[in-house]
């Protein structure tokens, strides 16, 4: 567990790190009304694990729907220059499927949330404007069942249905012009002395925490109640969220001591958690049990975030030897992972082979497996791994995508543009898809598609603006056939209508 301390530093350099030599002076101005928010918000200045920043969606009176998406997109596209989002299609889509679930038991449409994963240790989760929420790897891999990580989610999407975003934006924009000052101060010294910078900013959340805490109490009290309710509808223990964060609190008492004053405003309160476990205890008693999934997710973030993969294979090795046949799946599964990282194929094909002979519909199974075989030079059989997955899940999104990269890697670049094509047309898929695709079709010399595909993949991340530029681009390469021609025009014309309510008024 990590001190308040470090979570104190952590959240006063949060802005900081994502934004430091990111931000010009005009965007951080486009931003300050944001910025200025989170220096009001107590969860960015007290040490509170599950609470950077608290900022929900916005109501319809302090921010319109189009407010919104600028500035979390804005925000978002900060987040992915920073190098921080963890790339990996099986950690993101169960987020993603984790996230969504509770979104629809609170009866809200999936369409306005888009959840990923930051690379960081500490314990935590965020909301940001436009339905954006994140989630740390620490959070994931410290929670103890399934229904602690989906408490912490449920509570941060309840931050965005409760609109809490707008009442604390309505607050902060009464705020002076020193304190404005302060704010774009503190980023911009953090340009050039990341330290000072950061100091800076943790001084300014600190002068205002006091000003803003009975109404974030209030919001907290709030999206704990919405997301148990949350919880229970999606069938997990509504125990989980007080449970966690009792859990938290208690180690949070002993870990820090000495600290000033304005660090000690925890919003996990006592009374809060109090509060939270009366409210999950009028909901009928749920056997929840974690996903396999669940597990195997936790297990793979560990190796990925190892720093000493030899300790780390000495301790699965250990802990399988005094198991005595007893068959942990998920600890032979990250054992497996740590063979392959240290390049001991046979012995992590052995520990893969036996565990999908076992369970042979497992996707972690056959994914982990595939690439096994492609690192140690066998890419046919990587490839019938792959092909014999998508026809037990046809269309399946991780294992079309494993094989579509597969196949660029092998330069079947035919292959791959086909079947990204057939992947890509009339369904949902994620940024990921288009990337791919773009990369396929530049590949096969098709120049133009390639641009329309990667206008795809920006709108897909909010980046409407470079979308259009990618489309403008394809106009002018020119050799696109009546329908891709068709198809660029109409992909400009609504990017263009969406882009309308966000040009400055």
């Amino acid at each position: 567990m990590r001190t308040a301390g470090h979570f104190a530093g952590l959240k006063a350099g949060t802005i900081g790190t994502h934004l430091r030599g990111r931000l010009s002076l005009k965007l951080t101005t486009r931003l300050l009304p944001l910025l200025l928010l989170a220096t009001l918000a107590p969860a960015l200045a007290a040490p509170d694990s599950l609470a950077l920043p608290d900022i929900g969606d916005s109501s319809a009176t302090a921010l319109t729907p189009a407010d919104e998406q600028r500035i979390g997109g804005e925000m978002m596209r900060s987040i992915r220059q920073s190098g921080r989002l963890l790339i990996d299609p099986e950690v993101e889509e169960y987020v993603q499927r984790l996230g969504y679930s509770l979104v629809s038991a609170g009866n809200q449409p999936a369409a306005g949330f888009h959840f990923f994963v930051v690379r960081d240790p500490s314990i935590n989760a965020f909301a940001m404007p436009g339905g954006y929420i994140g989630i740390h790897t620490g959070l994931i891999t410290a929670s103890r069942t399934e229904s602690e990580l989906a408490g912490v989610m449920a509570h941060e999407i309840a931050h965005v249905t409760q609109h809490h975003l707008a009442r604390s934006y309505e607050r902060a924009s009464q705020m002076n012009l020193p304190m404005t000052a302060a704010v774009i101060a503190a980023i911009l010294l953090g340009a050039g002395n990341p330290q000072l910078g950061e100091a800076a900013l943790a001084a300014t959340m600190a002068g205002s925490t006091q000003m803003q805490l009975d109404f974030t109490r209030s919001n907290e009290r709030e999206a704990d109640r919405v997301g148990i309710q949350m919880l229970a509808n999606a069938g997990f223990d509504p125990q989980g969220m007080p449970g966690f964060f009792e859990r938290l609190q208690q180690e949070y008492r002993y870990a820090n001591t000495g600290l000033p004053e304005f660090l000690s405003t925890h919003p996990v309160t006592l009374d809060r958690i109090a509060d939270a476990r009366n409210r999950a205890e009028q909901h009928p008693v749920t056997q929840s049990h974690d996903s396999l999934n669940y597990r195997l997710i936790q297990a793979k973030l560990r190796v990925l975030e190892a720093r000493n993969l030899a300790v780390l294979a000495r301790q699965y090795r250990e802990a399988l030897a005094e198991s005595r046949g007893i068959n942990d799946v998920t600890e032979r599964y990250a054992y497996a992972l740590v063979l392959m990282k240290q390049r001991e194929y046979a012995q992590a094909r052995e520990l893969l082979g036996t565990l999908r002979r076992n369970d042979p519909d497992r996707i972690a199974y056959m994914l982990a497996l595939s690439e096994l075989e492609a690192a140690g030079n066998r890419p046919a059989a990587a490839e019938r791994i792959y092909r014999d997955g998508l026809r037990l899940y046809p269309n399946n999104g991780l294992l079309t995508l494993a094989l579509a990269a597969h196949l660029l890697q092998q330069k079947d670049h035919a292959q791959a543009t086909t079947l990204l094509r057939d992947h890509t047309r009339n369904r949902k898929v994620t940024p990921r898809a288009y990337e791919l695709l773009a990369e396929a079709e530049m590949r096969s010399g098709h120049k133009g598609i390639a641009h329309i595909a990667l206008a795809d993949y920006y709108r897909s991340l909010g980046e409407t603006q470079t979308a259009i530029e990618q489309l403008n681009t394809a106009r002018r390469s020119g050799g696109l056939d009546f329908y891709y021609q068709s198809l660029l025009e109409a992909k400009l014309a609504q990017l263009q209508d969406e882009m309308a309510p966000l040009r400055p008024r």
